[in-house]
């Protein structure tokens, strides 16, 4: 990823790859939709930007560090943070929030940190967003009802805890690996690892925050979102994301975007 050594500002909201489906006096809304390989050079933000990973994986760096995810994760950035991005083999799918630079994220949401991604916890927040999402595409919801949905949002945004500390066993990053490139049976995978079935379910979990099948489920669908950017038939990414029908398919789709996999098809090529 580029070193950040120069500084310039972009308007999320005009972004030829995002889409503002919301704009309040206080707050605004954005679906955003980043293809595979792309990376976004250095640049900082006029406005503070909470985002929720939805789908996909991303690499993020700024002077403070950086983070590489491939799972659901909330990030928060304040307004002027400088920070480069690399969206990885997957792309990402991301819901963001932007506020202005005056709104005090300390005083009314308890954030102290200028940059940080949370991975912990994120269960009910996932459902909150993919819920919002789906209803604000389809159009269900008033301006006013969106804006008090979105301050909603925020406040369980900001309640989501911290990431665990410590270092995660070495088999981990290969199990995660596989399962992104793969489908495969998970008892196939521990026996892989030398661990049994049991004890490498929980030490998944444990570490992953969720289980080992979900995050195959979703690794199924990030493999599928690029095949879906592309317009190809529902049916033909349904196989080579390794689905086992297009029914499959379309229920994976909902549970973790909130979304049809058609109408999802129509978001990405938007």
């Amino acid at each position: 990823m580029a070193t950040l050594t120069s500084k310039h500002r972009i308007n999320a909201a005009q972004a030829p790859n995002r889409r503002r489906i919301f704009s309040g006096e206080r707050l605004a809304a954005r679906v955003s939709w980043y293809a595979p390989g792309e990376r976004m050079r250095p640049h900082a933000h006029d406005c503070h930007q909470l985002s929720l990973l939805l789908l996909g994986t991303l690499a993020e760096q700024t002077p403070q560090g950086e983070e590489r995810l491939a799972q659901p994760a909330l990030g928060v950035k304040q307004a002027g943070v400088m920070h480069a991005n690399d969206y990885g083999p997957s792309g990402a799918l991301m819901l963001g929030i932007d506020l202005p630079a005056a709104f005090d994220l300390q005083e009314h949401l308890g954030i102290t940190r200028a940059w940080q991604w949370r991975g912990r916890e994120l269960q009910p927040v996932l459902l909150q967003g993919r819920g919002m999402l789906s209803a604000l595409l389809a159009g269900e919801l008033a301006g006013d009802e969106v804006d008090s949905r979105l301050w909603e949002l925020l406040a369980s945004m900001a309640a989501t805890g911290e990431r665990s500390a410590g270092t995660p066993p070495r088999w981990l990053a290969r199990c995660c690996q596989r399962l992104q490139d793969e489908t495969l049976p998970l008892t196939e995978l521990a026996r892989e690892v030398g661990l049994h079935p049991v004890y490498f379910a929980r030490a998944f979990a444990r570490w992953m925050g969720c289980a080992p099948s979900v995050f195959r489920a979703r690794a199924q669908l990030q493999r599928a979102l690029p095949l879906l950017a592309k317009g190809q038939a529902l049916a033909d990414v349904a196989h080579d994301a390794g689905f086992a029908d297009q029914s499959h398919f379309s229920r994976i789709a909902r549970a973790h975007s909130g979304l049809t996999p058609a109408r999802l098809r129509a978001l990405l090529r938007a």
